[in-house]
């Protein structure tokens, strides 16, 4: 499940799309009086909020060393470090908050062998580079990009965008799925204790997906045969090969490219195992409509 800030945050980016879209019908209207009441109206709304939260820091600020401690929970809560950023109150430093982030997921990084540095920040954009040996798998590093994605996003919403170097394509094999925007990172307990030669099926949204371990990494597959439209879950997986209930064989360590043609290969999701906590990135609409389904009578 995940947590109550995780939710919070999810409901403010909520909110936010939402008010971007009024925005947008806003600028749609093309009465004069209107518009410019209209205007007038956010541009208000937006100071009298942000002068509130302006006073509540330092109120907070002003209360001695207990209200240090509940000053800096508040900059670092991702629904509160979104609304000063809106208001332009956040005290740290764009790079110091992207340095965090990226020290954030460094250690899982380096559990798989691979790191990331900042090589330059410029104009609000920054460019960064894969290291290590992640860098030459697809699967590893889509998965990594899509880490340092969601970490970056988190504490730099103010980031307008960044790229990362040393992402090397492997030939024949499958396009790991990216969701567009933010992943929503969906944890995925099955897969806790999931042993060396061992595959199951789950659902965490809206697309069945098979889960399975090689070499102490866990890899998520869509439940899809290319070559028959078998489900994978009704096959085998040995040795690092996933074969379906006809015999057809795809490397899970190659990112599900067939052994027995060249122009098939599995569908791969970005899958990230840290902390004991098993997660699958898969697109915020796909997890909230498997949400929504569940909770349906």
């Amino acid at each position: 499940m995940p947590s109550s800030s995780n939710e919070s945050l999810d409901e403010l980016n909520r909110v936010g799309r939402r008010i971007q879209e009024l925005i947008e019908k806003v600028n749609e209207v093309t009465d004069p009086s209107s518009r410019a009441i209209l205007d007038e109206c956010l541009e208000s709304l937006l100071s009298f909020y942000g002068r509130g939260l302006e006073r509540i820091l330092e109120l907070v600020e002003e209360a001695g060393p207990e209200g240090r401690k509940v000053y800096d929970s508040l900059i670092n809560d991702g629904a509160v470090r979104s609304l000063l950023l809106i208001h332009n109150l956040h005290p740290v430093s764009l790079e110091t908050r992207l340095l965090e982030a990226l020290d954030k997921i460094r250690p899982y990084m380096e559990s798989h062998g691979g790191n990331v540095e900042l090589l330059s920040l410029d104009s609000d954009v920054a460019k960064l580079r894969l290291q290590g040996h992640c860098k030459s798998c697809p699967s590893s590093a889509v998965t990594m990009e899509l880490a340092i994605r969601s970490a970056i996003e988190e504490a730099c919403p103010d980031l307008m965008g960044f790229e990362v170097e040393g992402l090397a394509p492997m030939p024949g094999s499958a396009p790991i799925h990216a969701p567009n925007g933010a992943p929503a990172w969906t944890e995925v307990p099955e897969a806790v204790g999931l042993a060396e030669t061992e595959m199951i099926p789950v659902q965490p949204g809206e697309v069945p997906l098979v889960l399975c371990m090689r070499a102490g990494q866990i890899y998520a597959y869509r439940d899809h045969c290319p070559a028959c439209n078998l489900p994978l879950h009704l096959g085998a997986f040995r040795h690092g090969i996933l074969s379906c209930s006809l015999g057809h064989r795809y490397d899970v360590q190659r990112a599900g490219a067939s052994l027995d043609r060249t122009s098939l290969h599995l569908d791969p999701f970005p899958l990230l195992a840290q902390d004991g906590i098993v997660r699958v990135a898969l697109s915020r609409e796909s997890r909230e409509d498997n949400e929504l389904s569940r909770s349906t009578p």
